[in-house]
């Protein structure tokens, strides 16, 4: 005498053994994704913090610029 737990499965699902092409590539993780959207409509919409930051003053840029070439020049005195 069978009982129900003794019985095949009804189920005729199919089931992957193998990992599909598309799972092999990687993903690009979501929180990058939806910074750049983000940032994206924040510039669109011309929101004050995205306007501030988005360019600093060309004196403020040029000494930073001077300050890393003469970071740069004792590193490579320093190594010759």
């Amino acid at each position: 005498m069978r009982t129900e737990t003794d019985s095949p499965s009804s189920s005729r699902a199919l089931v992957s053994l193998e990992a599909d092409a598309h799972d092999a590539r990687a993903h690009r993780p979501l929180q990058r994704v939806s910074t750049f959207i983000t940032q994206l409509i924040a510039t669109a919409r011309h929101l004050p913090q995205t306007r501030e930051r988005r360019r600093a003053d060309p004196d403020e840029v040029i000494a930073a610029y001077r300050a890393t070439v003469e970071r740069l020049q004792k590193l490579n005195d320093k190594s010759a």
